[in-house]
């Protein structure tokens, strides 16, 4: 029943389709879900990485400063 928990936290809330999966389908799903997100997090760092690199270099640092703080 652990993975199905899981499943409904990773999603914000209960979805009654999950108590129809098996430990194994849950376990599976939320391994799927995870590496979906991870990723989607390596994809969006290469898209920013990608378009800093666009700019010139004098503007790079201050622009990361201005889009993520600090």
């Amino acid at each position: 029943m652990e993975y199905r928990r899981e499943l409904a936290r990773a999603v914000g809330g209960e979805v009654h389709a999950f108590e129809m999966l098996s430990e194994a389908e849950a376990r599976e799903l939320i391994e799927l879900f995870h590496a979906a997100r991870d990723n989607e997090g390596r994809a969006l760092r290469r898209a920013i990485d990608a378009a800093l690199t666009a700019m010139p270099v004098s503007l790079r640092k201050v622009t990361r400063r201005i889009i993520f703080g600090s």
